[in-house]
């Protein structure tokens, strides 16, 4: 594998996951926070010793050699609520299925374990080596694919696969939903979306075929490397098979059946889908084809759908699953436990606002959005659900230098937007929303909040239907709750485009890069296409471009300065109103034995480099 130049910085540093995980500046600390200790970095940080394997299984003999077989050893076991779906890279909606997506197809480039484990890569995966600069702008590039690759039926896969991926995300009769995140992210190709909106012609848009082995992409602005890379390695980006996507496809070529089951799907990936019930169980079995075959210890992956979370820790205490989150409750059960994981959520939980809905005309009353933010006491509900407290949206996560390992939040402009008491002011919530309510002429408001229904999301929601309320005067405010499941909610979210009265409220929180905090925005620009509320703001697109293509980008503090800006064009006016930052808790098997000694940026806890210890 060859690596970038830029080592990719990991959260593994005692020091740095503590402030991470507190989620405070200065002296600004939670009671209710977890906290870590060097002391108890061996004992909680996995149950791990500095080796790596679990010091309850040191006894045992590693049946997995010296290092990885062909075929592998051991089948990770998880359970999972969330369905995948489908494994159409080019239409998936949940973040879920984009796991199990990367698992079984290729991307460009990809994230990679370090050689110690102690950090992650960016590094070539299809791709034989890091884009070629053909310019001298930084505005052309050309990649060269990896010789030899295959897809699980022994065909090529070769740059005949990635351009024919190319065209059809881009393709204005499918009308994928993942086609911005190719055209616009990390890079803008040029002409892409103009061709994805039918307002150019293939011809014109900046990819092309050059060899077997080599294609090119031009740019509307200038870029390096890492940038190149990071947008190519999108889990939107995996490879689809053309036959088995033209078989799959409908007589006037609007949609497709590719990855909606095995019969039309096929694996090119580190895994291979070997069988596969959608909405309940799916295996995969190790791909001794993957370029990187040598670094999967694992034989196979078996994951089963269950949707009750006490279900689920059952199946772990009757040792039928290899690691389980864990809710509110249940980590309070296993809190001591040496087998739990914990590692900061990169995302932040925010309260979603439907500002265009016909029926609540007062959601689009910047005063009234203002209030709900000042009127959440998100210390108490994040001691109450063993989170930490957020008044901010970019993560602890987030990482704004990656050579100095300094995150977003260690900065003072990230330290300068954030609040005291985490937000919560309820003099200034109260006085706040007593003038929106006289502004629209209301006595009294009742609003619904839809959520997921997960233990977490509904503990969340309850605080706020009590809380609320109390503050704001029983008699005047009322917030009604409705839970349903994710994908459903994730499509009533989203209807908003095509039916304003969709929702009122809703939770949101997305997952971005968290390498590159100025592009993790993206989700609230005018022309992403799976938004989750009608946020549209000229500045705010402004200053995005700018943090992600200005050609002053790259000087010294320039990107740091829009990033704070973005975050406070979001909270300022409550177009989103930030809660609590989640941190993962897991419970983990000892026959399970992590290659990480911890939580790492863009790979998490390396479950697929996992090995299994009999």
């Amino acid at each position: 594998m060859k690596k970038t130049k830029k080592m990719l910085a990991a959260m593994l540093a005692v020091s740095t996951l503590a402030a991470a995980l507190s989620g405070c500046s200065g002296g600004n600390k939670t009671d209710g926070s977890l906290e870590f200790t060097e002391a108890a970095s061996a004992d909680r940080n996995n149950g791990t010793t500095e080796a790596g394997a679990s010091e309850s299984s040191e006894a045992k003999t590693d049946p997995n050699g010296e290092k990885p077989s062909p075929e592998g050893y051991g089948i990770l076991r998880e359970a999972s609520t969330a369905k995948i779906g489908s494994l159409n890279p080019l239409t998936y909606t949940q973040s879920y299925a984009s796991t199990q997506i990367k698992r079984s197809s290729m991307t460009l480039y990809g994230y990679f374990p370090s050689a110690d484990y102690t950090a992650c890569e960016i590094a070539g995966e299809l791709a034989a080596e890091e884009p070629i600069q053909m310019d001298e702008e930084g505005k052309v590039w050309q990649i060269k694919v990896r010789e030899g690759c295959v897809w699980e039926n022994g065909d090529t896969l070769d740059a005949n696969d990635v351009y024919y991926t190319w065209k059809m995300i881009l393709d204005p009769k499918l009308a994928n939903l993942r086609a911005s995140n190719f055209a616009n992210d990390a890079i803008e190709i040029v002409k892409a979306m103009d061709y994805f909106q039918g307002n150019a012609s293939w011809d014109e848009v900046g990819l092309k075929l050059i060899d077997d082995h080599t294609l090119e992409i031009h740019t509307v602005s200038m870029h390096n490397p890492t940038e190149v890379m990071i947008h190519l390695a999108h889990p939107a980006n995996c490879m689809i098979n053309e036959e088995y996507y033209e078989k799959g496809m409908n007589a006037d070529r609007t949609e497709t059946m590719y990855g909606t089951s095995q019969e039309h799907y096929i694996s090119c990936g580190p895994f291979l889908v070997e069988n596969w019930v959608n909405d309940a169980e799916i295996t995969f079995k190790k791909n001794p084809n993957y370029p990187f075959a040598d670094r999967i210890w694992l034989a196979g992956i078996n994951i089963k759908v269950v949707e009750d979370s006490s279900t689920q820790m059952q199946l772990f205490e009757n040792g039928e699953i290899d690691y389980v989150q864990l809710s509110t409750s249940n980590y309070l059960k296993y809190e001591e436990d040496p087998r739990v994981l914990l590692a900061p959520y990169n995302s932040v939980r925010h309260v979603v606002v439907n500002t265009i809905n016909p029926e609540k005309p007062i959601l689009a009353n910047e005063k009234f959005r203002q209030a709900l933010y000042y009127g959440v006491d998100r210390e108490n509900l994040a001691s109450l659900t063993k989170q930490d407290p957020a008044e901010y949206i970019v993560p602890t996560t987030h990482m704004m230098d990656l050579n100095k390992n300094i995150t977003f939040r260690d900065t003072e402009e990230g330290k300068a937007n954030r609040k005291e008491n985490y937000g919560y002011d309820p003099e200034k919530a109260k006085q706040l929303f007593d003038e929106a309510m006289s502004e629209e002429g209301l006595d009294k408001l009742t609003l619904t909040m839809h959520y997921s229904d997960t233990e977490l999301m509904a503990q969340m929601s309850e605080f706020l239907q009590q809380s609320w309320p109390k503050l704001f005067g029983a008699d005047r405010f009322e917030l009604k709750l409705q839970a349903m499941p994710a994908n459903q909610l994730s499509q009533v979210k989203r209807g908003w485009q095509t039916n304003p009265a969709s929702y009122e409220l809703s939770w949101g929180g997305w997952v971005g890069n968290d390498l590159a905090p100025w592009n993790a925005f993206k989700y609230w620009t005018s022309f992403y296409s799976n938004k989750n509320e009608p946020f549209i703001n000229e500045e705010f697109d402004k200053v995005f471009n700018a943090a992600n293509f200005a050609d002053d980008r790259f000087d010294e503090g320039v990107r740091l300065k829009e990033v704070a800006e973005m975050e406070r064009l979001l909270i300022e006016p409550a177009n989103v109103i930030p809660v609590t930052q989640d941190i993962y808790k897991y419970l983990k098997a000892d026959r399970l034995q992590l290659s990480t000694n911890g939580y790492v940026n863009r790979i998490g806890f390396a479950w697929d480099y996992s090995k299994i210890i009999e």
